[in-house]
Order: structure tokens, then sequence, then C-alpha cells
């Protein structure tokens, strides 16, 4: 700025307080304005330059947040000079000067200013000096340089301050570059950030609003127009994506600023959020036409939340219970509060959408909390916060910062309660909690964390951040003070990629989960480290090897068969018995035997390894291993639950004398039974070790003359024509008691089980195949569950009080209805009215379904989520047939008896047995005992499912790592505003698909009924994805995770490489670069496609 146009805004000012003629200034009011124009441009020089430094980092920051920059020229000239008025002194034109603006600029900002000036409405560039000072600001008299020195009064300093504020305020309405810079300058500076700029709060706004507003109308002829100026009529889908990321960006950058640096505030912006929660969920229950009184309206304090749900529930908007709270397992914002135990009941789960709004409660916390009531919302215009748009339409295989987030974040202080409300598909209670009534003992979880780039939280004390495997927790922080022992340990280059188990110790007001560091256990990409992480992740990290002493117990060869054992035995040494297991099976529990006695009269024998003879009731072993209750199947080895040595002594191996615990029945060939079953203790000696394999080959191939060569070893003088003739016997009769069952109501439900094919040196897995269920092992299925239902009642009824049984309860009525509503909206009818009914729906959908295969696929996958877990349990107090009832075999009771060397609770039920015929006396363990151990065997038999299947899909990732992208076909099963679930034919994995990371584009305006997606080139016709629908999709692993992507036509996807472990930050830093070069290239890409796309779309 000039020393003449300095002078021009005094006068002005002098002329507005009332001087009626400004050419009759005297020379004296001239010389003192001048002198005080120059002592003013003095101070903004000296202010500038202290800024300066910050500002080379600042744009760098700027540029690198912010997606759309505004980039002028780094040298533009005065287009139009601007008019001077009329009593104003004469300057020549070529006083004025151009200044160099530095570098980029970031976004506007639009300044709020109280004083309008009737400036003219053109273009004018202005740019601020970058390195050096103006030449005429360095020639200060003499005179004004002492009035600097000496020392002013408070209302001088606040004169000067005053004016140098007026002053940027009249700078700023030149151009809106200027405008910009300026508001950057302030922000940067402690002192300035701190001034009252205006009457109204400076504030920042998008972009595009910030520029048509300070963008004059008239542009002068010839100014290239900039990208950030596109008119928003072009793409207003797209700009409102654009404008809703860089917000939720820049809340979540202030939110983690935030917190860091004012525990306080951030404690305020936690209750901020919880009283915006409240009032939305309990405005969208009433109804967004109905205005809530004052007194509803949730204003108060923590403290203060049970006075309001007790005036929400006076009001009849809900209820308060006090139940344990269930955080889902994929998405840890939501949270469940169980409101009935009646799973056949329509009332549904009250839902809690924000981790505040659970007070931060974990897993199996006890909660206090408020629920709404169900169905009441009564809205004439309900609300819509998810519009739908069109996503994806990736140029390559990348996501944006929200998939690259290494956090899943837990304080949701600043979190658009709008979007979070109608989250639930099932239309769930929404409902909060009040208070933590009971915690659990805090748990020990499994976890990646790397010694690298570490945070500051509250006090600005430093913490790494450490991710776990159990999703249902979010990020947890480690102080870095309390990890210097772990790293001292580690040599040079491991620090990064490392796998701990950590001990929660607390959640700070923030929602910050801290823990300490227990112990070590792997490097991530280590497949025997990953596999010991799965066990401590799975709550198996006590399953330890056995001590020396008990393997060598077992060690030595057994006795041979004494009178004594004979005596208290049934000999079936000469009969022929065999066993039919999978084929590498190696712990044979059980074998069979089929006798004809008559014209269509058999007699079937199931026998089943008599593990209790060995393993005696309390002893010290059998306290070991009641602990471990089950084995554990991972995809590459087996961790038994009993001793090595044991297993083999139990194991019924042919050609070897073996102790069993056998039933038999008097049958037909329909599988008619005639009279009652008997069981005994038998000594039996197997004659052959079959497959399923070599058992369906018979079945196969019924008229077929068999040798010694087709099947295994054939042991005791029996002959291939022996077996061959008993395995069709049984077929016939277990395929009638099948039938039999399957009218009776039986219900099967079977997902895909995969079974690898490993490198016998570095342990990966080669090859892959889905385990097949044939005629051979429904064979072997239907007598061993009729040995199992044969010796329930038989306990039962000599022991009412502490028989150990099973019980599956009824699925959840409520997730039925929504099934059947949704395969009803496609012309599908669910009758789920009894097992029965749904067992006859699902047959009937898959025969009349186009694909049977994609069909039974999908309703088994979305059949498993209603069904309940089946459970042990102690006899005591059970009286209602309810208590006993088996929905899925539809059976009045039930229990496990056939496999004792990988199950405990089948080992108390031969206890049971043996004392029922007298073998021995009655097991020593009373009621209670047996509720705390069928609690555990509950327990641990549903943590080694999750562990065995945790380890399948580690070496299926590790299979699609190897291969780097493999293509399946897949139907799709759910369909939600951001992502849909497919699981896959090929290998029954469920893969979550996100449409942003898609290269295909996806309209997901009409989601969750169905989405509709399209190629970028528009090749072929867009397709309509609903429920049941067909697609190709490619697997690759993409940071570390399983990850699918839409397929069309010939359209190949090119997994990325895979970096070393640690390097994600660098990763991310790399893809982020990428995508500012490509921004602004893909935007108008993504422009000119997506509106092709919505004019196709419609047209349809």
């Amino acid at each position: 700025m000039s020393e003449t146009s300095s002078v021009e805004v005094d006068a002005d000012r002098e002329r507005d307080r009332g001087s009626s003629d400004p050419f009759t200034l005297d020379s004296r009011k001239i010389d003192a304005l001048r002198q005080r124009s120059q002592r003013l441009t003095a101070r903004l020089q000296q202010t500038q330059r202290e800024m300066e430094s910050s500002c080379v980092t600042g744009k760098e920051l700027s540029a690198t947040r912010c997606p759309n920059i505004v980039n002028p020229p780094t040298q533009r000239l005065l287009l139009e000079a601007m008019p001077r008025p009329n009593h104003a002194p004469s300057v020549p034109s070529d006083s004025r000067q151009a200044i160099n603006m530095p570098g980029p600029i970031p976004v506007s900002i639009a300044m709020s200013l109280p004083y309008h000036l009737a400036l003219p409405s053109y273009p004018v560039a202005m740019q601020m000096p970058s390195q050096q000072a103006l030449p005429h600001m360095q020639n200060l008299s003499n005179s004004s340089k002492q009035l600097m020195t000496k020392k002013k009064s408070k209302r001088v300093l606040q004169n000067e301050v005053n004016a140098l504020q007026e002053m940027v305020k009249l700078l700023s309405h030149v151009s809106p570059n200027v405008n910009a810079y300026a508001a950057q300058l302030i922000r940067q500076n402690e002192v300035l950030s701190q001034l009252e700029w205006s009457q109204t709060r400076v504030a920042a706004v998008p972009q595009q609003a910030a520029i048509h507003r300070l963008v004059p109308q008239q542009r002068v002829e010839g100014r290239q127009r900039l990208e950030s100026e596109v008119s928003n009529t072009s793409s207003n889908s797209n700009l409102a994506q654009q404008q809703t990321k860089q917000g939720r960006r820049q809340r979540n950058r202030k939110k983690s600023e935030g917190s860091a640096n004012n525990p306080t505030q951030s404690l305020k912006s936690e209750l901020q959020a919880m009283r915006s929660y409240i009032n939305k969920i309990v405005q969208h229950h009433v109804g967004t036409d109905c205005q809530l009184p004052q007194e509803l309206i949730f204003e108060g304090n923590f403290s203060d939340l049970e006075a309001h749900a007790q005036r929400l529930a006076a009001a009849g908007y809900g209820r308060i219970v006090e139940e344990e709270i269930r955080v889902n397992r994929k998405n840890n914002r939501q949270a469940f509060i169980t409101m009935s135990t009646d799973r056949e009941g329509l009332e549904r789960d009250g839902i809690v959408l924000l981790p505040v709004a659970r007070r931060y409660a974990f897993e199996g916390d006890k909660v206090r909390a408020f629920v709404l009531n169900p169905g009441a919302q009564c809205s004439s215009k309900p609300a819509d916060p998810y519009p739908g748009g069109i996503t994806g339409g990736k140029t390559s295989l990348s996501i944006d910062d929200e998939e690259l987030s290494d956090e899943t974040e837990s304080q949701d202080s600043e979190t658009d309660t709008d979007n979070v409300v109608v989250i639930s598909s099932d239309n769930c209670p929404k409902a909060f909690v009040i208070a933590i009534t009971k915690q659990t003992e805090l748990r020990q979880i499994v976890g990646t964390i790397s010694f690298t780039n570490p945070i500051t939280l509250c006090d600005d004390q430093l913490f790494y951040k450490f991710r776990p495997y159990d999703l249902r927790v979010p990020m947890v922080y480690v102080p870095k003070e309390a990890c210097a022992a772990h790293i001292q340990i580690k040599q040079n280059g491991e620090v990064s990629g490392l796998l701990y188990l950590a001990h929660i110790l607390e959640t700070d007001c923030n929602g910050h989960c801290i823990a300490e560091l227990v112990q070590p256990v792997g490097v991530v990409g280590n497949l025997e480290d990953e596999l010991k992480a799965i066990l401590f992740h799975n709550g198996l990290r006590d399953i330890k090897p056995f001590e020396k002493r008990f393997n060598d117990m077992y060690s030595q060869p057994p006795l041979p068969i004494s009178k004594d054992d004979l005596r208290q035995r049934k000999d079936m040494r000469k009969t022929c018995i065999f066993t039919i297991d999978p084929m590498t099976a190696r712990d044979l529990d059980d074998a069979v035997s089929i006798e004809k006695l008559g014209d269509n009269k058999y007699e079937v024998g199931v026998h089943i390894s008599d593990v209790s003879y060995y393993l005696l009731e309390d002893n010290e072993l059998d306290n070991i291993v009641k602990k471990r209750s089950t084995s554990i199947y991972l995809a590459n080895e087996v961790i038994h639950m009993l001793p090595q040595p044991l297993c083999m002594r139990c194991s019924l191996l042919p050609g070897i004398d073996k102790f069993a615990f056998s039933v038999f029945w008097k049958m037909n060939s329909e599988g008619t039974i005639l009279g009652k079953p008997e069981f005994c203790r038998t000594i039996i000696n197997s004659c052959s070790q079959f497959a399923y394999e070599h058992a369906q080959k018979i079945i196969d191939n019924p008229y077929e003359n068999f040798t010694m060569n087709d099947f295994p070893t054939i042991l005791n003088g029996f002959q291939p024509d022996d077996i061959k003739e008993r395995v069709l016997w049984l077929h016939r009769i277990a395929s009638s008691m099948r039938k039999s069952r399957f009218d009776n109501g039986s219900l099967t439900i079977n997902n895909a089980k995969l079974r690898f094919v490993l490198d016998p040196i570095s342990g990966e897995p080669l090859s892959f195949e889905v385990e097949k269920q044939r005629e051979a092992n429904h064979l072997i299925e239907e007598f061993m569950l009729l040995a199992n239902q044969a010796v329930a009642r038989f306990i039962h009824d000599s022991f009412p009080d502490i028989s150990v049984l099973r019980n599956h309860p009824p699925p959840l009525t409520k997730s039925l209805k929504s099934l059947r509503e949704k395969l009803g909206a496609l012309g599908f009818e669910l009758d789920y009215s009894s097992s029965k009914a749904l067992q006859e729906s699902m047959v009937r959908l898959c025969k009349d379904a186009p694909n049977p295969v994609a069909m039974n696929a999908c309703l088994s996958q979305l059949l498993m989520k209603p069904m309940a877990r089946a459970s042990y349990f102690c006899s005591e107090g059970k009286t209602e047939p309810s208590d006993f009832w088996h929905y899925a075999l539809s059976i009045p009771i039930y229990t496990h008896f056939t496999s004792p060397i990988r199950r405990y609770p089948d080992i108390m039920v031969h206890r049971l047995l043996a004392a029922a015929l007298k073998y021995c006396t009655p097991p020593c363990r009373t009621a209670d005992d047996l509720h705390v151990l069928t609690k555990l065997a509950n327990e641990r038999k549903y943590n080694a499912k999750l562990a065995g299947d945790d380890s399948s899909n580690l070496f299926f990732k590790r299979y699609v790592r190897n291969k780097q992208a493999i293509y399946m076909r897949a139907v799709v099963i759910e369909i939600f505003q951001h992502m849909m679930n497919v699981v896959t034919l090929e290998s029954g994995h469920v893969i979550s698909i996100n449409y942003k990371m898609q290269k295909v584009l996806v309209d997901t305006h009409n989601a969750p009924n169905y989405i509709t997606i399209a190629e970028r080139n528009l090749k072929q016709t867009p397709r309509k994805l609903q429920l049941l629908s067909l697609v190709h999709v490619c697997l690759v692993i993409w940071d570390n995770k399983l990850t699918g992507f839409i397929t069309m036509g010939d359209q190949q996807i090119h997994a990325p490489k895979e970096q070393p472990s640690g390097s994600s930050s660098s990763r991310k830093i790399r893809l982020k670069q990428q995508q500012v070069q490509q921004n602004n290239q893909q935007h108008r890409q993504n422009v000119q496609q997506q509106r092709i796309f919505a004019m196709r779309q419609s047209s349809l």
C-alpha cells in the first residue's frame, strides 16, 4: 500500500466525522495524518515479518489438508487501477507497485466486516510482500522512530490496534485472495487470533460459497476462471459430497488436536455430543413435526442424566432398565441392550449409537439405561440423513482418508448425530446409558503396536497407538514411558508391526482407552505368531502343552485284557466293527457295527471310546482337562484337550483291543426301532479305518466287486464284501432315519468349511477346497444323533438333577420376521412358524431359484444370525419341556456322548452313564459344580470355534496374498448406505464391499432396497443389485484386510504391492500425495461420468 492511499483513507474518515470541506485542511493536519499513516504502516510491516516464518509452513500444511486450493498466479499485475476520490491528492499511477503473493493460498475465509466503504467492485489482485519490505516503508523519519520507541499508554496502544484492524478490514474488501490470506495470517498468529475482528464471529465457510459471495458478478475480460470457482450447477451431488467430506475431515482434525491440548474443552464437547444425541433421538421418536417441551430437552450435565431419564419415562416416552450391554462385533460405535429374554417375542433390543452415549461401557458391563418405546415415530416429514449419491469410480485401487485412518474413533464429540440415529436397519428403539452399574473385569486384549510416531493426548503425555484385534474395543493408547522396557529388548528395526498382549487400565473422560503392555506375542506376518495371537485373542491364552509327566503316564503300551476286564465288559472283538472318519482324522472316537438278525431285522451298534475309564474324576489331570474343556481345531493343527499319548490310547485304531462304551438298537431297514436301546461297556477291535470317501465309493457303486486294493487294510479275517454289505445296510437305514427326522421338523443350516493343502516346508496354503457333506457323512451323523438322544434320555431318567444335557433355544422371531419381509419384497415366501416350516421353506426356495447354490448360500448366512447357540446345562431345576427341547433337531432331549476325546462334557456324560449302569458310584460333583463346568464348557467351545474360524480366515488371507488377487462369484446378502455384504459361492466367505473404494460407479439413492452399478466408460448397461443378486468380485489383501471389489465384464483389479510391516504411515502419505496430484483430473472425469451415469440411470 502506498503512502498516498493511506492519506486517502484517513481523509475519508475525517470527512465522515463531520469535516465540512476536506480541501480546507491546513498543512499541519495533513502532515499529522501522513505521520500517523507511516507509523501504522511500520507496525503492519513488523507484524507481517513476525508471521512470515509460520506462513511458509502454514502454506504447505494448508495445501495438504485442503482438497480444493485457490492457486493464483505467482505474479499478477493490477488489472485496473482503483479510481480515487475527487478530493484525494493526485499521485501518478506508476507509484503503485505490484506486490508478490507468497505461494498457493488456502480456502478463502469470509470475514464478516462491520465497515463497508464505497469501494469500486473491481477484482483487484492485491498481493502481500513475501521476503522484503516495501521500499517506501524503509524511509521513516527520525521523529517517527523516536515516537515509536517511547513508552505508550494503553489508550494509545489500543488506538493503534484499532487502526491496524481497520486497515486490515479495508484491505480484505479488495479481493477474495487478500481476504483469504489475511484470515490465514490472523489464524497463525497467537496475538492476532485473540482479537475481535468483527461484530460477528469470523468463521470458515465452504470454499465454493465463499468464492461466490466474494467474487464480483462482473468479471474483467480475459481473467482466467479458477477451478474452484466452477458453478455448482455442474455437479450438485458431487459438490455436496466434497463439502461434506471436507467438513468431516476438518471436524476430525479439530477434534484430535483439541482433545490433546485442552481436556476440559474435550470433556465439554463430549457433553455437547451427549446432549445432541439425546435430543435428536427423542425428537426423532416423537416426530420432527412435534415440538418437545422445554423440560424434555436435555441441557444438563452427565450427573443430570438420571433425572432427565425419569422425566422422559414419566412422559411415557420409554423406560429405564438395568441390563448387560453388548457391543457390535464389527462396529464398536453400536451397542445393544437386551429388552426381553423371550426369543419368540417381537420386542427389539435397545440400540446405542454413540460410544459417549453408552458412557464408553465395554462388552458385558451392566448399565442403567433409558430406552425409548419402539415404533412411536409420528413424523410426517421423516428426516433423511442419508440422501444417497453416486460414489466409486476410482481410477486406481485407492481409498480416501477415512478408510486410511488408523484409528477407530472413540471420542465422538463432534459426530453428526443426524447420521447415526437411523443406522439400525431393524429400527431398534434408541437408548442412552445413564450410568455403568457394574464393570466387567478389565480385560486383556491382543493387538498390534509400533513403537514409532507417538501422539500427544491429555497433559502433553506421549502415547503409542495399540490397535486391538477385537473390533468391539476402540483404539487403545499405551503410554510411551511404559513401553521403554519393551523397546530396549528389541533389536534395530524390530519396533514396527509387533503383536502384544495388553491390559486395559481405564477409559479417560475423552473416551481414550489407556492400557499397559503385558507380554509380546510376536511379529505381524509371521504365521506362527499370528496363530498364537488368534489363541490369545479368543481367550485361549492359558492353553499350554502338558507337562512331561502327564505324557509319560500313557506312553507305555497298555496292559493286556484281563479276566476282570472281561467280566466288566462285553467282548466284541470278533464282530465286524469299523470306523468312518475324515481322511486326515487321527482321533477316532466312534465306530459302528451292524449284524443281520433275521428277515428285515438288524442289530446296529455305536461304539464310543471309553475315555472316562482312564481319566478318573477330580484327579490332577482331570482338573487340568476340565479347564481346557475342548480340543481346538486350527487350519493347520489340532490342540488336543487330552495329552497326546492318552489320545492314542483311547483312539479306536484298527487291529488293537480298545475299551468302549456301546449302544445297541434292534431295528428294521426303515429305521424303526424295535424295543429299547441297550447300553454296556465293551471291548472292541476295529477291522478297518475307513474314510468318508471310501464309504461314499461303496454307496455310489453298490454293485461293483471291490478288492483289498480299493480300501484301507482290512483286518480280523474280514473281506471287502463284508464291509461293503454292512455299509449299504447302514446307508439304507440312515437314509430312512434322516427322512423321518426332517419329516418330524429337523432343521439343518450348513455353512462352508474350508480345508487347506499346505506347503510341507513353509506351511503356506497352496490350495483349498470346501468340505462336502455327502451320504457317507449323513450315515455317521444319523447314528451319532441317535446315540446322543438315547443316552440323554437314559441318564436323565437315572439322575434328573445332575444330568449334563444340551439345549438349543428357538431363533429370534423378530429377526426372522424382518428377513421374511425382505424376501417377501422380492416375491419369495418364508414360513418360520416352526423348524419344520422353516426347513421346507429353505428347500422350496432353493429348488425354485434360478441359481439354487446362490440361494442356499444366501439363506444359510441370513438364517444363521437369528439362530441361538446350543449350550450345555445341568438339569437341576429344569422342569419345563422348553428347557430340554432342541430346536434344530426337533427332539425333546439331547446331549453329547460320542466325542469324549475332544469334548469334556462327553466325559461327564460317560461317568453318569457308567453310574446309571452300576459300573461305578455316582459322580462326586454337585449340581452347583456342574453348573460352573457347563458354563465353562460353553465358553470354551465357542472360543475354540472362533479360533478355528479365525485361523481358517488367516490361511485364506495368506492364500489370497500369495495369489495377489482371486476372482469369485458372490451373492448379495445385505445392502447398506455405504457398503454391502456378499457371500462368495466358492469359499463361503462374507465380504464387505465398500462403495467408495470401487472402480465401478455406485448409485446409492435407493439403498438399502437396491443400488445401481455401472462401468466408468459405460460399455455395459448399468446393473441393479439387490438381495440375492449375483456379482463377480475380486478379492485382494488391502492394508492387511481381505477386501472385495465388484467387477463388470473383463474389468481387472490389480492388487496393491505389499509394504513392509510398520510402513503404514508412509504408505498413507504417498497415497495422499498421489491423490492430491490426480485430484483435478479425476474430479473433472468423475463429474462427467457421473452426469452421464445419472442420465442413463434415470432413463431406465
